[in-house]
């Protein structure tokens, strides 16, 4: 897989970034995402710079664990929905059976 470099600005710094041609945007979303939450944390605090970027990184973790979980009781909500589904078709058969 081909890597090339991409720019991104974060507080203020330029850094490149190698990746695949086709994450280029998702970098750059990220970092532009990244770069807001730490002026967030800058603006709203007096901490220096490395303090702020482990609060920023602490925050971003703790909501992906979030979502995370989030998804895996979706996914385990609907999978208890195809259960249930199941069942239900199943004792409809059996109705029907029993009906003939």
């Amino acid at each position: 897989m081909a890597k090339s470099t991409t720019s991104v600005v974060i507080l203020g710094s330029e850094y490149k970034i190698a990746c695949p041609p086709e994450e280029s945007e998702a970098v750059k979303k990220a970092a532009l995402y990244l770069d807001e939450k730490l002026k967030e944390i800058k603006e709203a605090s007096n901490l220096d710079t490395n303090k702020v970027a482990i609060i920023t990184a602490l925050n971003i973790t703790n909501e992906y664990l979030k979502d995370s979980l989030k998804k895996q009781k979706i996914n385990l909500d609907a999978n208890e929905v195809v259960k249930l589904t199941s069942e239900v078709k199943d004792h409809i058969k059996s109705i029907s059976l029993l009906e003939d």
